[in-house]
């Protein structure tokens, strides 16, 4: 009857009637082959799946790296000088042209001048050599917007990894809590255990020493 099921669900015969044992061996043998390709199908799905998997673990990798090891993460941060930070926004930070140069004549001007006379004659150094104001006003700009961007850059990364640092301390003081519980759990159980045992160990010594006094 097993025989006959598994024939007639393949589609092979419709009906099977008094076979021998021999022609039983050669279909079972026929059957074989297509039993097995199923799981050869499902183990290539399974290893396909299992290849494709990496692929998709490797993507949070970096929130594991600063939660491994949160000193080495804020240790690989360091303090970025201001030319570093014109520098990686391509932002003039020295020459005629930039912006620094009315600083640095500003400087070699007596103290003592007022204001006005420092202006008009930064201004007029300006002019005789051919630099536009208008180009250094835009230099500043320029640096100014350069600094916004980068401090709200770093803002948002630092916001970043301290919230991932404070998400981490806040899953490991459940994890400290949770340990804690099951510390006072597992003392009452054995405090309890303790007494059951303890309980029938003084039981039987009452009996045994009732049966046999001798024995005290």
């Amino acid at each position: 009857m097993e025989r006959r099921s598994i024939l007639e669900k393949l589609g092979l015969i419709e009906k099977i009637e008094n076979e021998d044992y021999e022609e039983s061996v050669k279909e079972a043998d026929q059957i074989k082959p297509i039993e097995t390709e199923k799981p050869q199908l499902e183990n290539q799905e399974i290893e396909s799946e299992t290849k494709e998997k990496p692929i998709t673990e490797v993507q949070p990798a970096k929130t594991v790296e600063t939660s491994a090891d949160p000193i080495a993460a804020v240790n690989k941060k360091r303090l970025l000088k201001i030319e570093e930070i014109y520098k990686n926004y391509n932002v003039n930070s020295e020459g005629i042209q930039s912006l620094s140069i009315v600083e640095s004549f500003q400087k070699a001007l007596p103290d003592y001048l007022p204001t006005d006379v420092k202006r008009e004659s930064i201004l007029n150094i300006i002019a005789s050599s051919n630099v536009q104001v208008e180009s250094l006003i835009k230099d500043g700009n320029d640096k100014l917007n350069c600094l916004r961007d980068f401090s709200q850059s770093f803002t948002n990364e630092s916001n970043e990894i301290i919230l991932n640092f404070e998400n981490e301390i806040s899953e490991l003081n459940k994890k400290i809590n949770n340990f804690k519980k099951a510390i006072d759990n597992m003392k009452s159980l054995q405090t309890e255990q303790d007494f059951i045992v303890k309980y029938e160990m003084e039981k039987i010594n009452n009996i045994l020493a009732f049966i046999n006094p001798q024995e005290k």
